[in-house]
């Protein structure tokens, strides 16, 4: 066997190296990762509430994490690729959507956020249930115009991620959602409509009792 072939060419110590590396990059993933989604979801919950000083506040200390994250995987593309991360950036690209529909009535693009396309689009495409959340508590105020505002902030998303066709081997569990969320949007415009016509009728009713009312005198 010659030189190139023998066994001290593997350089075994290099590659217990990158695999004990790796191993704690992963451990590193897993634990940062949970408080990546632990922020995340407190972010929606204080934009939900619409306490902006409390979302801001959450927002700073998720994007310093996710930041660590990042650094943290980003060396490894086995980790920076994998679903498991794709799905924390996820949720990452949700709390940052939602915040700036709510109160910068925008969406952020890509770069502004700075994740990879999958997680942008699988976390946009999550929005949708938040901002259903959102129209229903909006709903129970009687706010009904912005209520009706993030239906259609939804529906537009909806569409926009619907002209995306690709595989799940490029994009694992898109379809899917896709069509979950063609029936929560469908729902949705249901209840709309029928909140719509209600409040319609309940105007007319007002009219009528005043003219009726005029009538008396």
């Amino acid at each position: 066997m010659s030189s190139g072939g023998s066994l001290s060419g593997l350089s075994v110590e290099v590659l217990r190296e990158r695999l004990a590396n790796l191993e704690v990059a992963r451990a590193n993933l897993i634990d940062i990762g949970k408080e990546v989604t632990h922020l995340s979801k407190r972010a929606i919950s204080s934009t939900l509430k619409k306490d902006r000083v409390s979302a801001d506040g959450i927002l700073s200390e998720l994007s310093r994490v996710f930041r660590s994250l990042l650094e943290n995987v980003s060396p490894y593309p086995e980790l920076y690729y994998s679903n498991h991360f794709y799905s924390v950036a996820a949720e990452y690209v949700e709390a940052i959507q939602f915040y700036s529909i709510v109160f910068d009535e925008r969406l952020k693009d890509l770069e502004e956020i700075g994740v990879h396309p999958i997680p942008y689009i699988m976390g946009s495409i999550d929005l949708i249930g938040e901002l259903k959340r959102g129209s229903l508590e909006l709903l129970r105020k009687e706010e009904y115009a912005e209520s009706f505002r993030y239906f259609e902030i939804a529906e537009e998303i909806y569409e926009e991620l619907s002209d995306i066709d690709f595989a799940d081997t490029i994009i694992p569990g898109f379809r899917r959602k896709l069509d979950i969320y063609r029936k929560v949007i469908d729902d949705w415009r249901l209840l709309l409509i029928d909140i719509e016509s209600r409040i319609k009728l309940e105007k007319a009713c007002r009219e009528a009792e005043k003219r009726f009312g005029s009538y008396a005198l």
